[in-house]
């Protein structure tokens, strides 16, 4: 059974990837802050997930949950870097304090929980690492302005996303995906997307036989960086 890492997964997008995951016959890990809801969260979907406090922006943590995994699976097969925020302000407003909390979670969240499982993650056959990122982050749409954290951490893990596959070795394929507008607390009841629509392509990624490394994709169709 292969196992599957999934960051962030108490509600929303990657609580949906959980449910998919589970249904495809993972053995699914899921994740999040508070440990109390993400348990709840792995109760409500079923199918034998269980459950780990993580919190992806302390590299401690990152290191404990990996050792608790370690004591129970052998390797990872598929990670799921899920977990994120917002960030609303415009450049012109210095918000520092938004910026590096953005920043820690988008960005830095998803190399803290990449670098910490990577020994389990080269031991799979066939391994799968998606990072969940956003077309607002893309070189054409971040030119609009506004959410300047939110847009310049998901440029970078973006780049991170690049740089990682060039340097992986080739049975490990590294993708980014754009879920698109969707209805979740981030998104808000406005969104046009469903989290089933928005969970697709990243459950797309890790259960496809063939796929590229290195690449951008929305509704399963490469995209722009």
């Amino acid at each position: 059974m292969k196992i599957a890492v999934v960051t962030g997964s108490n509600r929303g997008i990657g609580k949906e990837i959980c449910r998919q995951l589970a249904e495809k016959g993972f053995q699914v890990v899921a994740t999040g802050r508070d440990f109390h809801k993400i348990q709840q969260a792995a109760e409500e979907i079923g199918h034998g997930i269980v459950a780990y406090q993580l919190n992806v922006s302390d590299p401690s943590s990152c290191n404990r949950f990996y050792n608790l995994l370690a004591e129970k699976f052998s390797s990872v097969d598929v990670l799921v870097n899920n977990a994120g925020i917002i960030g609303n302000k415009p450049a012109t407003t210095f918000d520092m304090g938004q910026l590096q909390a953005v920043l820690n979670i988008n960005l830095l969240g998803a190399i803290n929980t990449t670098k910490a499982l990577w020994p389990m993650i080269e031991k799979s056959k066939e391994a799968r690492i998606i990072n969940v990122s956003s077309s607002m982050g893309s070189l054409k749409e971040i030119q609009s302005g506004g959410y300047t954290a939110y847009r310049l951490s998901k440029w970078s893990l973006n780049g991170y996303t690049m740089l990682l596959a060039a340097d992986a070795p080739p049975h490990i394929k590294i993708n980014c995906i754009c879920p698109g507008w969707v209805q979740t607390d981030m998104g808000g009841s406005n969104a046009p997307r469903t989290v089933q629509q928005g969970a697709d392509t990243a459950v797309w990624l890790a259960t496809e036989k063939n796929i590229p490394t290195g690449k951008f994709f929305k509704d399963r169709k490469e995209i722009s960086w």
